[in-house]
């Protein structure tokens, strides 16, 4: 595989990507049509992963997080049968970082319990190499990759510094007994001192001192600048570094033995791409200048990528050892793609650094669930990118140049509020995202909204999956259609439906793309809201006032008002903010009372048996109505982020009790599913989508901005 000149000088983030992909690709398709030569809790496939999970988050495609999340099953998230042993508890660092996005504590629970005897242990034996010490201490150079990092991880997850702690400890217990300070390189255990290379030179192997310094970047990912116990690794991580790039070999990449090249004249891409993974690293987070590191990488990627063959297969990856050895074009492994993966992974951020943007958007999506749409703040925005205000601009990913539909916010003010942009992203990844001056690609409209006067001052909304509406006072004027709560339509097609269905002589009957068949009358119906005194519920009249804030393609925002109500003796009065984002099933509800008091929020249950979720934990009440003869099953559910008192089923209702706040307001989302919609067709699905729900609501998107 050729590369001119200017393609090896120029670092391209979507050709390194494509290049990841491709790899990552052949090594997957590999081990389901071979098998898996190693046990899954292996070394080498801990290494394997740690790339893997590198590439996901700038992947951003559920595929490659759900690959590593099928394997902590499959392993039961425990470490290898040698439990001292470091090479069988490195798939730690994994599983912590898994943990991190989706929170489930049987991910860390058993490496946890190997890490705290870890820790209990007192760690005072020689690191010579006899009495099979490797099963209970880090006597060897590659145990820097597998051991320090999984307790490091471990720490960054739990917030329990006892776990780096230790490894800090035992990284320069190891440290002072195999690295030298004359050669500035590790040797990779004790049999080694006095070895000699053909040349007379001391061994020291490429891939050993490749983990090392894997091993420090991954010790430093988790102990903050400034922090005392970094200073250490820094120091020795650039010692390391201007050692190692002076040793690189005229073909790009380091061979076996660093000190006797000439005696193993094959490429070696293992060491090669740690040995890249590290000093992109350190260019990227500061440590080393770039402008003489830079050339390295260059040369070194360039190499990488020749080793690739066509099918995606890496090459020249010197087989499982523990010294310098032969490598030829058709030997690979696991962990040599784990290291191509990382190396990658960093030069794609420093691609995206290198390139020129006017504003850099970084954003990520730590909850174990798919993002919403995503907020930006408009002034943070504009301070920083002064076209903002003059005219049109698009957004942009930096990787791919896809284009990201948006949609000014302005919540009744003269200026925009917020941005909202319209770019998907899985549980775990990362997107880089730019703006610039020009016309977008027009936005397709996917949410709608208004009063409906000439059906009884209905105020009916919907957006490309549900459709709601709740009822206005004309509806009082005819006792037998009064209706209290929120209703909820069947829709089945991604196109707006409100106007064409008023316009119909029966809209109870599916002509193709739904129908309302859910019930309502004089109940809180699909997740309404009212005071809730004395055990009973106070519900108010239907609106008399209503104004839209928001329309647009991708929320559509109204607000209603309603008249004085007795609530148990008292009083009271409630403003409703409803807004509906493009994709989601559910509607945001903020209401504002007149004054502090408990509330119910309601789903109006049916005579027949349904499925129930209640989990006042999180705030998740779901229901999965029984089935409405040949119209199907509904899916109702609400998501409450004030804290829940008692969830129950009562008075003909499934019920969530809570209070308003000290703003005299209660926010909650609430919404509905239809299995003929084909998008959720069981309760299973419909409860798991409410999860995900509330878990994206306590770890949203975090953003980034930056000039």
């Amino acid at each position: 595989m050729a590369f001119s000149a200017g393609a090896q000088e120029r670092l391209l983030p979507d050709s390194i990507m494509a290049s990841m992909k491709r790899v990552v690709s052949w090594q997957f398709r590999h081990l389901e049509r071979e098998g898996w030569d190693h046990a899954k809790t292996d070394w080498t496939n801990g290494a394997l992963y740690a790339g893997v999970y590198a590439f996901a988050e700038l992947a951003n495609e559920q595929q490659y997080f759900q690959h590593l999340v099928n394997i902590g099953n499959e392993n039961n998230w425990d470490a290898g049968r040698r439990r001292y042993h470091a090479d069988d508890y490195c798939v730690g660092q994994t599983y912590s970082q898994l943990y991190s996005v989706y929170g489930n504590d049987y991910m860390i629970s058993r490496w946890r319990t190997l890490a705290d005897s870890i820790v209990a242990e007192p760690h005072t034996a020689s690191l010579e190499w006899k009495d099979n010490i490797h099963n209970r201490e880090w006597a060897w150079c590659d145990a820097l990759f597998m051991g320090p990092p999984a307790m490091a991880y471990l720490s960054t997850v739990t917030g329990d510094p006892k776990y780096l702690q230790t490894a800090v400890k035992l990284w320069w217990k190891t440290s002072d007994f195999l690295y030298s300070k004359e050669h500035k390189l590790y040797f990779r255990d004790g049999r080694y001192f006095d070895q000699k290379e053909k040349n007379g030179q001391p061994v020291f192997w490429s891939r050993g001192n490749g983990w090392v310094m894997g091993g420090l970047v991954r010790m430093m990912n988790n102990i903050k600048p400034g922090d005392p116990m970094r200073a250490a690794f820094e120091k020795q991580f650039k010692e390391m570094a201007a050692k190692v790039a002076s040793l690189q070999n005229a073909d790009g990449t380091w061979h076996a033995a660093l000190l006797d090249q000439d005696s193993y004249p094959a490429k070696e891409t293992s060491g090669t791409a740690f040995f890249l993974y590290a000093i992109t690293w350190g260019i990227n987070n500061g440590l080393l200048e770039k402008e003489t590191y830079r050339p390295v990488l260059v040369k070194g990627w360039a190499a990488l990528q020749s080793c690739v063959q066509p099918n995606g297969k890496l090459g020249f990856v010197q087989m499982i050892a523990a010294a310098p050895g032969k490598a030829t074009a058709d030997d690979t492994e696991v962990y040599g793609v784990g290291a191509y993966l990382l190396a990658g992974s960093e030069l794609v951020k420093l691609s995206l650094k290198e390139q020129v943007w006017p504003i850099t958007v970084e954003l990520y999506n730590p909850a174990g669930a798919p993002a919403g749409l995503i907020e930006l703040d408009y002034k943070e925005v504009a301070d920083k990118w002064k076209p903002l205000r003059r005219g049109p601009f698009k957004i942009t990913n930096t990787i791919t140049g896809q284009e990201y539909p948006y949609q000014l916010i302005y919540e009744g003010a003269k200026e925009p509020v917020k941005i909202l942009v319209d770019a998907p992203m899985v549980a775990g990844a990362k997107v880089m995202a730019t703006f610039e001056e020009g016309l977008p690609e027009p936005a397709v409209k996917r949410t709608y909204g208004r009063y409906v006067p000439e059906r009884k001052d209905d105020f009916a909304w919907e957006n490309d999956r549900v459709a709601f509406r709740m009822y206005g006072k004309a509806l009082e004027a005819t006792p037998k259609e009064m209706a209290y709560g929120v209703d909820f339509w069947n829709k089945k097609t991604d196109n707006l439906v409100i106007n064409k269905w008023y316009k119909r002589t029966n809209y109870h009957k599916d002509d193709g793309d739904g129908l309302d068949y859910y019930h309502v009358g004089l109940m809180l119906g699909a997740g309404g809201i009212a005071p809730y005194v004395s055990d009973s519920i106070w519900h108010s009249r239907n609106y008399t006032r209503q104004r839209i804030i928001d329309s647009g393609a991708l929320r559509t925002t109204f607000e209603l008002g309603y008249e004085p109500w007795n609530a148990n003796g008292k009083q009271v009065n409630v403003t409703k903010t409803v807004s509906i984002d493009a994709h989601a099933q559910l509607s945001k509800m903020e209401i504002r009372y007149t004054d502090s008091l408990p509330v119910a929020i309601g789903i109006s249950k049916r005579k027949e048996a349904g499925t129930i979720l209640l989990e006042e934990g999180t705030g998740v009440m779901g229901y999965w109505e029984p089935r409405h003869g040949e119209d199907g099953t509904t899916g109702i559910g609400c998501v409450i982020l004030n804290p829940v008192k008692e969830m129950k089923v009562e008075k003909g209702h499934i019920l969530t009790v809570s209070a308003t706040d000290k703003n005299k307001s209660v926010t909650y989302y609430t919404g509905g599913a239809w299995d003929k919609a084909g998008v959720i067709t069981g309760a299973d699905q419909w409860f798991v989508y409410l999860r995900q729900q509330a878990i994206r609501l306590q770890k949203p998107v975090r953003v980034k901005i930056y000039k």
